[in-house]
């Protein structure tokens, strides 16, 4: 049957929601989006007059969904399902429909396929934006025993869920992280106050030393006076939590400042957010969650297996923009006219 295409969410829903859940891992991002839009909070900073597109498709033999596709026109296109065709085969759709396309969000495979199709009939260049893969850990099974061992041994310190106090600080972080990914984060403070709400900020704080920076932001006495003798703590790392969706949540931000890098506070914090999801101790993670999900550079492709997670995806992000190439020649021009010689003109003599 080929693609089915709806700008109804529910509809979506109904007839892709089973496929994208039964693949959570591989349509983490599908996921949040859905979830962003049916919740009401868009990922785009303003309204767009074409507004959001979702689609499925249907294969020939009439079984169930196999690949689905979310488009907002101010984001790359969000594409599952790996086979190249049917991505080359939705470049179609959408040029016949008049979309925008800024860029994919895809399967290395079908990335490239769209892209390709794309360039050809809009006549723009692609560039890469970023290469990743997707990891997951999964929640122990009874009989295959605790939590498989991280290789990489990690500092001293403790998990603790951002309260409304570190807002400022939160937001930050979330403006620097943002800026080191060259993302667009329109509103830190809003974006902090709505993972505080929901337990979605996590830091990981170790003992106070005199070089630490971020004391000023933190306006409750528990922050720096040390309770029953415990020592005042400092968080040195952050992760954000996407809110929970067909039982997989996702690290989606993972931050450590650059004066606290190399400590091992990220293989720290991403490890013990893992297994504090899955235990269900966190107030984020309410229910049962079966896997948390995270996507990293590809040239950071070694810390999945070190940390306990498993290779489940291999994704790209392409932009597309206008065709460029050399610069034009410049208008040839004649030899340079020589100018006259000869002696100079005698000056004459003044009177005195």
């Amino acid at each position: 049957m080929g693609w089915c295409t709806t700008p109804d969410l529910e509809e979506f829903l109904t007839e892709a929601g089973g496929y994208l859940s039964s693949k959570a891992a591989e349509n983490t991002l599908l996921l949040s989006a859905v979830q962003a839009a049916r919740a009401g909070r868009p990922a785009r900073s303003q309204a767009d007059p074409i507004g959001p597109l979702y689609g499925w498709w249907q294969p020939p033999d009439g079984g169930g969904p196999r690949g689905a596709f979310v488009h907002d026109p101010a984001l790359p296109l969000l594409i599952s399902g790996r086979v190249p065709e049917m991505a080359a085969t939705l470049a179609a759709v959408l040029a016949k429909m008049g979309r925008p396309v800024s860029g994919v969000d895809a399967p290395t495979e079908a990335a490239d396929a769209f892209a390709a199709a794309w360039s050809q009939r809009a006549g723009t260049a692609v560039r890469v934006q970023r290469q990743c893969r997707v990891y997951r850990i999964v929640r122990p099974s009874r009989q295959g025993g605790g939590w498989p061992q991280s290789e990489v041994p990690g500092p001293a310190g403790r998990l603790r869920v951002a309260q409304p106090e570190d807002q400022a600080l939160l937001a930050d972080w979330l403006s620097a992280s943002a800026a080191e990914a060259t993302e667009r984060l329109d509103s830190p403070f809003d974006v902090a106050a709505d993972l505080i709400s929901y337990g979605g900020a996590i830091f990981w704080e170790v003992p106070e030393g005199p070089s630490r920076r971020v004391a000023h932001y933190l306006a409750g006495q528990h922050h720096r006076d040390g309770q029953f003798g415990e020592p005042a703590q400092q968080p040195v790392a952050l992760v954000t939590l996407t809110r929970p969706v067909a039982g997989t949540i996702r690290i989606s931000r993972l931050y450590t400042p650059p004066e606290e890098r190399r400590g091992g506070y990220a293989a720290a914090i991403t490890m013990a957010a893992s297994h504090a999801i899955l235990a269900g101790v966190l107030r984020s993670a309410p229910g049962r969650i079966n896997e948390v999900i995270v996507i990293t550079d590809r040239n950071r492709s070694d810390r999945g297996g070190r940390f306990g997670y498993e290779l489940v995806d291999e994704r790209e992000v392409l932009r597309f923009g206008p065709v460029t190439g050399p610069l034009p020649h410049p208008p040839r021009t004649g030899p340079t006219p020589r100018l006259p010689t000869g002696p100079l003109p005698r000056i004459p003599r003044l009177r005195r």
